[in-house]
């Protein structure tokens, strides 16, 4: 997929704590649009789950992929299952889902999807369980739920020594992939650009270059763009690297 026009110009700093909150429906959700191409309806969002929050109760799907990492609180679609703080997942299109959702304590998350996402309601639900419509074809697979926390980090050529990349979730078609990584205290060196678009969100610590990129932080960039422009994490780092495929 070619880069989303999202910002401009390329390794803008965008701060969620800077960023006002406008309502997402009409259940009381909140969002940040960190990034949005109006070509596409691709959009990257910081979304507030407010407690005590219930949605419609009516299972769906949608005509666009989600992936979802959970910054803090939980939150449960099914009302069995939940998603907590530093769990990940990855939801095709076509995967009917959301026939109880509900939040008890409230819940932040980082949400990303290529394209609107308009609920395409079913009514009589075959399944009390997340499942897949005769349509879903997305190679990446659905990736229900992922503990952060339980991926073993490794070394990865595309980035700097030292990084330690937490892979979550890859397009074996694409080469599309999604993936936290670990900067380590007094890293100084320098990025590349990978040949594809990506996204970043820092989740924790400073990462600098020409612009110091901080927690709740957010930039993008293209096929030609470095990795945040980086060259030092004096304290270290985690990051959130969505990367785009290869058109």
């Amino acid at each position: 997929m070619a880069a989303p026009v999202k910002l401009t110009p390329p390794l803008a700093r965008i701060s969620s704590g800077a960023m006002p909150w406008e309502m997402l429906g009409t259940h009381g959700l909140r969002r940040q649009l960190l990034g949005y191409d109006p070509a596409t309806g691709h959009a990257t969002s910081l979304v507030d789950i407010p407690a005590g929050w219930r949605g419609g109760g009516i299972a769906h799907f949608h005509g666009a992929f989600e992936e979802v990492y959970i910054i803090a609180g939980s939150v449960t679609l099914d009302g069995r299952n939940y998603w907590h703080a530093g769990d990940y997942f990855y939801r095709p299109a076509h995967i009917v889902h959301g026939h109880d959702e509900r939040s008890e304590e409230g819940a932040i998350a980082l949400i990303r999807s290529d394209g609107p996402l308009p609920l395409n309601l079913i009514h009589d639900p075959v399944d009390p369980d997340e499942y897949p419509l005769p349509l879903m074809n997305d190679p990446r697979g659905h990736l229900k739920s992922l503990p952060v926390a339980d991926v073993i980090g490794v070394p990865d050529a595309a980035f700097p020594d030292g990084w330690s990349i937490r892979p979550l979730s890859a397009d074996p078609v694409s080469g599309a992939r999604t993936l936290i990584a670990d900067v380590p205290a007094g890293w100084i060196g320098a990025t590349k650009p990978l040949g594809v678009a990506w996204e970043a969100f820092v989740l924790d610590g400073q990462i600098a270059g020409a612009t110091t990129y901080s927690a709740g932080d957010y930039s993008a960039g293209g096929p030609r763009d470095v990795l945040l422009g980086a060259v030092a994490s004096y304290g270290g780092c985690t990051v959130l690297f969505w990367l785009f495929g290869r058109d």
